[in-house]
Formats: structure tokens, sequence, C-alpha cells
């Protein structure tokens, strides 16, 4: 564990944070279409002999513990099929049915959420969960949607499943925006398709004038994005165009992060209508 790791990260989890990150786990590979039993369920022997030295009831113990916290994980006979056999009873046996009250589904997540489920194949839903993770731990990843939402487990995979099923369906973030980059943006300012031209003329001028750029750490170790606000002007550069440079900074600067760091900030920047308070968990 790094020095000064803030709370609710691995290696500084409490034990009910542990088991709700075990938990969220559950219910992240029965969507990913694998089943999680336990290895006892299987007869198989996970126990490890321990040196004669270290016999003693004490070891034994260490030993039981180890052995009760080893999963097996496998896939279902039906990859597309998200009811997987549960571990304990605190993983919902239908994960569809899950949903999100008024209150807390300010933004569509439920139904993001079900199309992903009943429209997009587990294996494609696990591709686009590790082309989330990148560089992270994936254990700091669950964290991250389970501490957005108050250590509520359905929630936060909620949460995630309905990122993801944007990143995928609706921003093609991995297999375009990342992958692709200022590369694909010079070779189609060539295009004869004027839409396509436009917006990727409208990307590369939004980073040929720093509109936003990364630059150094805080005191804290966080990647710094400065925002240049006045150079915005309404109705210059395309929707389209905006959003896709506003993704390519956040997936950048993300690129950044080092462990225990899991966030980058916007700080005061003259001229620029952003304050401290403004930070990118990106």
């Amino acid at each position: 564990m790094a020095p000064n790791t803030p709370p609710g990260r691995p290696g500084t989890l409490t034990p009910e944070e542990e088991r709700k990150l075990r938990q969220l786990w559950a219910m992240t590979m029965k969507v990913f279409g694998v089943e999680v039993v336990a290895a006892e369920d299987h007869g198989a022997d996970t126990s490890v002999a321990a040196p004669a030295s270290d016999a003693g009831s004490e070891h034994d113990g260490k030993k039981d513990k180890k052995k009760s916290r080893l999963n097996v994980f496998k896939r279902t006979k039906d990859d597309k099929s998200v009811d997987a056999k549960p571990t304990n009873g605190a993983t919902p046996s239908d994960i569809s049915s899950l949903s999100l009250s008024a209150e807390d589904d300010k933004h569509g997540q439920s139904a993001e959420f079900k199309a992903a489920i009943a429209n997009t194949p587990p294996e494609e839903l696990r591709r686009a969960f590790w082309s989330m993770v990148k560089h992270d731990h994936p254990d700091a990843l669950l964290l991250r949607f389970l501490r957005a939402r108050k250590w509520d487990a359905e929630k936060a995979l909620i949460m995630m499943i309905s990122t993801m099923h944007w990143r995928l369906a609706e921003m093609h973030v991995d297999d375009d925006i990342v992958k692709n980059g200022e590369l694909k943006a010079m070779e189609d300012t060539k295009s004869t398709d004027a839409k396509t031209k436009k917006h990727a003329e409208d990307f590369l001028t939004q980073l040929r004038m720093g509109k936003s750029y990364l630059h150094g750490l805080d005191n804290e170790g966080r990647p710094m994005c400065y925002v240049r606000a006045r150079l915005h002007r309404a109705g210059e550069q395309s929707e389209e165009s905006l959003e896709r440079f506003t993704v390519y900074t956040i997936e950048t600067a993300r690129m950044l992060l080092r462990p225990p760091i899991d966030t980058a900030v916007s700080p005061p920047f003259p001229f620029s209508s952003l304050t401290s308070e403004s930070q990118s968990n990106c």
C-alpha cells in the first residue's frame, strides 16, 4: 500500500467495504456471463500445505480463512445468459430487474443499463470493461463506482454498466476516440465528406488553440487540466467535435494517473470560469 492512500481504495478497505466490493464483483461477473462458484462446491482442494515449522492452530486458521475466500471463475454454458449461479444471498438472481428510483436516476442510467443487458452480448461487455480499466487496478475501477453510489453495490453496478454502454455504443471511446486520436483527425481533414471534414477540423482546432491542456501536478500529485474558457466561442465548433475533444482530454488525463492518485483536477486559471472546486473524477 502506498503512503497517504485515501480511504476506500485498494489497501485501505474496511471489512464492510471489502464485502461490498466482493458483492459488486459477483454481480459484474454475472453480467459478463461468468459463473462465480465457491471452490469448495467443486470439491477442489484449495489448501496449500504449510511448512512443518509453520504448523499450529494459528496457521491453520489462516489457511482456513484463505481457503474460504478463494473462488473459481468459469464461463456459463450459455455465454449469452446473465443468470449465473450466485455465491450468496447478496447477489440478485435477476440482474436485469435492477433499477434506480426516479430521485437517483436523473441521467437515465436505468434505461441504459437495461439496454446494455438486453442488447449487448456478455463478451462485448467484458471487452468494454477491460478497455475501460486501462492501466487501473480492476478493484480500483469498481471502487470508483461504489464510492460514487455510497457503497450501494446494486446502484454501483447500474452506474458502471450504463457508463460502459455509453463508452461502447454511443461515444466509441476506446475503439475510436482513444485508438484513432489526432492521426485519424488529420486524415479526415482530407475527406470528401463535408461533415467528416468539418468535425475533424474542429477537433484539431481546439487542440491547436490550447482550449484545454494537461500540465504538471498539484501538491497532492494529481494531474492538472487547464481549461481556457475565454477561447471558447459558442457555435464555432460542432457539438460532436466538442464532445470528442472533451472525452479525448479526460482519457488522456487518466493515462497520467498513478496509484494511489485516482483523480485529475482543474485548478484556477486566469480568464477561466472554473474554480478550484472543479475536479474531474476521470
